[in-house]
């Protein structure tokens, strides 16, 4: 692997926190359903850019693009827009889609450089090259 650019569209999701859950008397933890599903989106986008995951160490390069007037919440009756999520979360939530598909194995990644930025068409994009040795 030299280098490998992926474009993963729409809104970034940061990572969220497992859910706990009951089934019957058994506590079950699950990835809430919004994480399972960009991580998924991150791993098709990953599947067309990649032929085969690396196998030796990689480094990353990740910008993630966000508007801020996209999504607005509210919290105690205010109307707040430009609410923008923590970056390490977004960069945990596409190392952990990429896992499988770009390279083996998260541990794979020796170096990661990341940015926020803002622009009108929410994205992430990603290069995974093999990392130097030595």
């Amino acid at each position: 692997m030299n280098e490998v650019k992926i474009t993963i569209p729409g809104r970034p999701v940061p990572k969220s926190r497992p859910r706990i859950g009951y089934r019957g008397r058994s506590v079950i933890l699950y990835t809430p359903p919004d994480t399972e599903n960009y991580e998924k989106g991150v791993a098709s986008a990953g599947q067309e850019a990649c032929k085969s995951p690396a196998t030796g160490p990689v480094e990353m390069e990740i910008a993630v693009y966000f508007n801020p007037q996209a999504k607005a919440s509210t919290r105690g009756g205010r109307r707040r827009s430009g609410i923008l999520p923590d970056l390490d979360n977004c960069v945990k939530a596409i190392v952990d889609g990429l896992n499988k598909v770009a390279y083996i194995d998260g541990r794979q990644v020796t170096r990661i450089l990341a940015e926020r930025k803002v622009d009108p068409v929410e994205r992430a994009e990603v290069v995974v090259r093999a990392a130097e040795q030595g």
